[in-house]
């Protein structure tokens, strides 16, 4: 029978299949109590953060829309005016002062 080390080497397996459960065991333990958990807070917060997303595009969506809404009045809205200074001679009167 061998001996390294003051032990044979059965004992030797032993004491290496007896690590190897707890180092499998510790794996376990440590994805059990903190990988799974750390992994469903990131799930959490990356569905919250989607969420948030959304609701900020479809304001943001909304704000151009009035944006281009208020465009549109203020071009009809300079072109009336134009007419106006058109039909009352205020441009030529400006221009003839220049």
């Amino acid at each position: 029978m061998h001996v390294i080390l003051g032990l044979s080497i059965a004992e030797w397996a032993e004491t290496l299949t007896a690590l190897g459960v707890l180092v499998s065991t510790g794996s376990w333990l440590f994805k059990k109590i903190a990988l799974d958990p750390l992994r469903a807070d990131i799930q959490r917060l990356s569905e919250q953060i989607g969420q948030q997303l959304k609701v900020h595009e479809q304001t943001l969506a909304s704000i151009n829309g009035r944006i281009k809404e208020h465009d549109k009045e203020l071009g009809s809205h300079s072109e009336r005016i134009t007419r106006l200074e058109d039909h009352a001679g205020i441009k030529e009167e400006k221009e003839n002062e220049d």
